[in-house]
């Protein structure tokens, strides 16, 4: 799928790593944190269903994605699935931790973040994005 500030790409029955050499003809390694790192692009990754999801950035910045079966009941204190894959997402693009911020829950309506929510493959799928000028 391609939006104005991302693309997005989701296969069934693949790897991250494969999906990235698909798509980008790179390879795929990861930081100390775990985050993917592929040189040149800015990208971030989500599995669930034995789907994988590949979120590319077009610009300068940092982008997040997360997906989850949209059967899967959210975790407690989220009114739906969206809210949590939201949260994923923007902490993702951000680089804020997880934990930390289910706590504070992040100010989401941040105009530096823009946030896409679909529905694919029966998985709720949110792609944050933090475009740097």
């Amino acid at each position: 799928m391609d939006f104005s500030d991302f693309e997005l790409f989701a296969q069934e029955n693949t790897s991250s790593a494969a999906m990235v050499k698909k798509h980008l003809g790179a390879e795929l390694s990861h930081t100390q944190s775990g985050a993917p790192l592929v040189e040149g692009h800015a990208v971030s990754l989500s599995d669930t269903q034995g789907i994988v999801f590949l979120a590319v950035l077009k610009g300068k910045g940092s982008i997040g994605v997360d997906a989850e079966s949209l059967s899967r009941k959210p975790p407690r204190g989220f009114s739906d699935i969206y809210e949590w894959t939201d949260l994923e997402a923007y902490c993702k693009a951000t680089g804020e931790n997880l934990f930390r911020t289910v706590k504070s829950r992040p100010n989401t309506a941040d105009k530096s973040v823009k946030m896409t929510r679909l529905e694919l493959n029966g998985c709720a799928v949110s792609v944050a994005v933090k475009i740097c000028e």
